[in-house]
């Protein structure tokens, strides 16, 4: 074991590691934790092939020992960081690639959005206007359908108007003929009184005739009982 190379050899194989999570571990762990925790370097340096040694050579192999697992433990602990920050550089690659992928994907959601608000704006604008034409188009048909009535009204007042008038020509026809037949009556009517009173005066002028008659014959029949009597 006089030689160097060799000694640093034969103890470097057989160093070996334990405890990988530890090792693993992303947190800072202190390299005298990681040598004795993660390498068998106190197995070693107690072993009696060391402790038969004299000194100073014992000493000598125990700081090899120590060289040796504190080098390979870091080594591992390197590589598995290394490792792990490739991974974790290939996850944020994915993540951005992702990342872009899902921007683009918001971007084209987000352009069919602000087109669909667009095509939206667009058919109520389009709604309205024809709501404003339906509008527009209820009033003229309101309007039509209310000068249609208005003039069926007209017509329907001319022809009462011109039944009226033509009524009241009829009308003034009989008043003119019944005016000559109420004047006819009135004067038959002025006939009839005068020959009903005339009427009248001659039943009392026969009346007191009949009466003067009545007189006349009882005296007359008293004078004639009268002329009798001288008789005898």
């Amino acid at each position: 074991m006089d030689d160097s190379k060799a000694l640093f050899d034969y103890w470097h194989d057989r160093v070996h590691l334990k405890n990988y999570e530890l090792i693993a571990d992303t947190q800072h762990v202190p390299t005298q934790k990681l040598r004795h925790e993660c390498t068998n370097y106190d197995e070693l340096w107690r072993s009696l092939e060391v402790q038969r040694l004299g000194e100073p050579e014992r000493s000598r192999v125990i700081a090899i020992i120590k060289y040796e697992c504190t080098a390979k433990v870091l080594q591992n602990r390197a590589g598995r960081l290394r490792d792990r920050a490739h991974e974790l550089e290939v996850a944020c690659h994915e993540q951005d690639q992702q990342k872009f992928k899902l921007l683009a994907l918001v971007n084209a959601l987000r352009e069919k959005l602000f087109g669909k608000d667009k095509e939206i704006k667009r058919l109520e604008a389009r709604i309205a206007s024809l709501e404003a034409e339906n509008e527009a188009f209820r009033s003229e048909a309101e309007n039509s359908k209310a000068e249609a009535e208005l003039r069926t009204e007209l017509e329907n007042l001319q022809k009462k108007y011109h039944a009226v008038e033509k009524r009241r020509q009829e009308l003034a026809k009989n008043n003119q003929s019944l005016g000559g037949r109420v004047a006819h009556t009135k004067r038959y009517k002025q006939q009839r009184d005068e020959a009903i009173a005339l009427t009248q005066q001659q039943k009392q002028q026969i009346a007191m005739l009949v009466l003067e008659s009545q007189r006349l014959r009882q005296e007359n029949e008293r004078l004639y009982q009268k002329l009798n009597q001288l008789e005898r």
